[in-house]
């Protein structure tokens, strides 16, 4: 039995990583053609857009789908249930959105901003179905369907999007991608999976559930209320694109972060609880998790880093070198980002949903300290992306010290697990700069870099 949940853990985790990369790749390629046709203006109104679904996506995704993982005897009953309160959230939250669209426009000073967001908002109800699916499908460790979903969900909407930006519709080419990939989402997994809801509702499964579910809930809403912050700040304080430039900076490390964090979240959830009982088992397997995340992240978040300004000119053209720097900060953030969700995943697996609260509200509430004072004394969006660096180190750290409590896990062993991959990444980036001195065409130079990054760091 061990061993065959071992293979499943595997066959999870190849999945998984499939789903990521080959979603994120697919994704890569359609927001280089479209960032390429649109201008930053239409992905500023994005950006704010996103701010106010993102966080009240939080509230119908986080905490029951999380709960109906962690809970081992989790029936049709306890699906449906989730399903219908997480319908009905979503319904009151859209209208609320809804209703506010044209005073957050008027704040924002973005004409086309209420129509768009009463559009978008649709996706919170996709969402809540798919939060449910793809819980069922994760306990069973069945990412082959979530990978063909999710895939083909964004080659649907990625096409649409594409003809829309061409065709002259701006932000709404934006707008309708996002909305159809959720709903495509929602469909493709209903035809690789048929799970079917029953029409039952248990208050008192609700109850237990909401139990375990609140904490994380709560923390996953001072994190993404945090990290959407200072996309806020910065779209109110700054009338230029500098919202723009902030989100695309930050979209291409997010990729590779949230893809190695997904299937931390989505794999090593289910098997980190499986182990729950033996605290030295999940302790030596958070530890390989965390080797082998640093040795695939750091090298690529190091390499990006050195070639950020040569690639958004080759890749998105002239106009979007401005976000270079951003580029660059939020490398060093995305980097210790997949570090820092595994050890939270081995908290949560264990039922320790209250120390993950404890540790997210001393985390966030240094954040926005370091957010105010960056906006006070700076005033300047790139010390505010410099300030949610500064946050993302100190979030480790405080990571790191919950971790020696409750599994006994060395500070020493801790980092002496990502010292090799940051100083080979050091040395791999140098060897990066180093071939950018070479006089050639952009891009020539940046296929040279790439090339000369992956032979150095492999070579080590």
């Amino acid at each position: 039995m061990d061993h065959s949940f071992r293979n499943k853990t595997i066959s999870g985790v190849i999945w998984k990583t499939m789903e990521n990369g080959g979603n994120q790749l697919v994704r890569f390629v359609i927001s280089i053609v479209i960032a390429r046709i649109l201008d930053p203006a239409n992905y500023k109104t994005l950006a704010l857009l996103l701010i106010f679904i993102n966080i009240a996506d939080v509230f119908v995704k986080r905490g029951f789908s999380t709960a109906l993982i962690q809970r081992k005897d989790a029936d049709n009953v306890d699906f449906s249930s989730v399903l219908w309160a997480g319908l009905a959230i979503a319904g009151v939250l859209y209208l609320v959105l809804f209703f506010t669209a044209p005073w957050i426009s008027t704040f924002f000073e973005q004409p086309d901003f209420s129509d768009a967001l009463r559009v978008l908002s649709l996706v919170l109800i996709f969402g809540a179905v798919n939060s449910v699916q793809s819980a069922i499908i994760t306990r069973k460790l069945e990412f082959r369907k979530l990978c063909m979903a999710t895939l083909g969900a964004t080659l649907v909407s990625g096409a649409l999007g594409i003809y829309l930006a061409y065709a002259g519709a701006g932000v709404w080419a934006l707008v309708v991608q996002q909305l159809l990939g959720s709903f495509a989402t929602v469909i493709l997994l209903w035809l690789l999976d048929r799970w079917k809801p029953a029409f039952v509702f248990s208050w008192e499964r609700i109850k237990v559930l909401f139990g375990f579910g609140w904490k994380l809930l709560v923390s996953s809403l001072m994190d993404t209320g945090y990290s959407e912050l200072s996309s806020l700040v910065v779209g109110k304080r700054y009338i230029d694109d500098s919202l723009a430039f902030y989100t695309t900076g930050r979209r291409y490390p997010e990729m590779i972060g949230t893809n190695l964090t997904n299937v931390a979240l989505s794999v090593l959830f289910p098997a980190y609880a499986a182990n729950q009982d033996n605290m030295a088992r999940v302790r030596e397997m958070v530890r390989k998790t965390n080797r082998s995340t640093a040795l695939m992240v750091f090298p690529m978040m190091a390499g990006m880093a050195a070639v950020a300004t040569l690639l958004l000119r080759v890749l998105l053209t002239e106009k979007w070198v401005p976000a270079a720097p951003y580029l660059q900060i939020m490398c060093i953030i995305y980097a210790l980002y997949p570090i820092e969700a595994t050890d939270l995943q081995a908290i949560n697996a264990l039922g320790r949903s209250d120390l993950y609260l404890k540790t997210e509200i001393v985390k966030k509430v240094f954040g926005i300290l370091a957010l105010c004072a960056s906006v006070f004394w700076f005033e300047t969006p790139l010390a505010i992306a410099t300030a949610v660096m500064v946050t993302a180190v100190f979030s480790l750290f405080v990571t790191m010290v919950v971790m020696k409590r409750l599994f006994q896990y060395r500070y020493r062993d801790q980092i002496w697990d990502l010292t090799p991959p940051l100083l080979l990444s050091g040395v791999m980036a140098a060897a990066v700069l180093a071939v950018s001195l070479v006089p050639m065409s952009d891009l020539l130079s940046l296929i040279a870099q790439i090339a000369c990054g992956i032979a150095v760091y492999l070579g080590l």
